[in-house]
């Protein structure tokens, strides 16, 4: 495929998610917890909402989802969220970085490590594009861009939808097996909003992963975007398909023992990052937010983030919470 048609559809997938309905119907499964109250013994003020992963402060739990990369609107977007997440100390992962294998030229797009040297970087990669890259090219993925670790992901449903999808998937197990043995950078396993069953955690669990980034339903939804795409119009079925992101974590979390959870998928607010990390999550990602956020302005991200970081503390405040770790377990399940 020529380059300027990858660069059109990366950049129709930017707009038909800022201008169009991507998201799922259905909700993400937080929405059947309650936080827990407690009375707190604590001055506000003293509400540190900071943790720490792979030897990068974070001044909050959230990381930027992985969202585009190598189209003409990429470089802008991807730079604007950088400068961003250095000003208010959070991570952020990159969209997939393959154009940038098979067209070197893109790479500018993805070199936002100028723009924000202190926070948490990923690289990014699927998994079914092990079928045609190895150890070698995926740590230069990980070193040209100056990333802390590599985020490899799932996407097997969506691949089904695409025009030119690769649904090769047989063997790729053992691939991922044999790089996540041997790679010097921590390896983070996501999916792309259908989110882990704990068939696919059951699957994985013997790998030698950092993380694992649940990425559920109740967010945005490919099938859409794919449909859009094309000028199809969406059905119903869409919303049969997927595990929503509450499910995910429990799973993720008897599958995968001390295994840091990443949890992403139709994450909104304040109170949905701090259910989330009272359910167990290390870190929490929102995606499609931040790219209408950065579709207008580097101040447009900060207000939001600003926004969430309120709820966030207010949540911690009620549940007499005063770091992220006294969250735990504070969350009740409401059938």
């Amino acid at each position: 495929m020529r380059l300027e048609e990858v660069q059109r559809r990366k950049d129709l997938h930017i707009k038909i998610c800022v201008y169009e309905d991507v998201e799922y119907k259905i909700r993400n499964g937080l929405e059947r917890y309650r936080l827990i109250a407690g009375l707190p013994d604590f001055n506000y003020s003293q509400i540190d909402t900071s943790t720490e992963l792979f030897g990068k402060k974070l001044k909050l739990p959230i990381f930027i989802s992985p969202l585009t990369g190598g189209g003409t609107l990429s470089k802008e977007i991807n730079f604007r969220l950088a400068q961003a997440a250095e000003e208010i100390g959070i991570a952020m992962a990159l969209g997939s970085q393959k154009i940038m294998l098979d067209y070197p030229e893109t790479k500018d797009s993805f070199l936002v490590r100028k723009a924000a040297p202190n926070i948490l970087l990923f690289a990014n990669i699927g998994l079914v594009h092990l079928n045609h890259i190895g150890y070698r090219e995926c740590l230069r993925l990980v070193e040209e861009v100056q990333a802390d670790a590599l985020m490899i992901y799932v996407n097997h449903l969506h691949e089904a939808t695409q025009k030119h999808g690769d649904l090769n998937w047989k063997g790729l197990i053992d691939k991922l097996r044999f790089l996540c043995e041997r790679f010097p950078y921590p390896v983070v396993i996501k999916e792309v909003g259908f989110g882990f069953s704990q068939n696919m955690l059951e699957i994985i669990k013997d790998l030698k992963i950092a993380a694992v980034d649940v990425a559920g339903a109740g967010g945005t939804n490919w099938l859409k975007i794919e449909k859009s795409l094309r000028g199809e119009a969406h059905e119903a079925w869409y919303e049969e398909l997927g595990t929503p992101t509450a499910e995910a974590i429990e799973a993720a979390k008897k599958a995968l023992p001390g295994v840091p959870i990443f949890a992403s998928g139709g994450i909104r607010t304040g109170v949905d990052v701090v259910k989330a990390l009272a359910l167990g999550a290390k870190l929490v990602g929102m995606g499609l937010p931040f790219l209408k956020w950065a579709f207008h302005s580097v101040e447009a991200i900060i207000e939001g983030v600003k926004k969430v970081e309120e709820e966030i503390k207010l949540c911690m405040w009620y549940t007499a919470a005063p770091t992220l770790d006294k969250l735990r377990g504070k969350i009740i399940f409401y059938p």
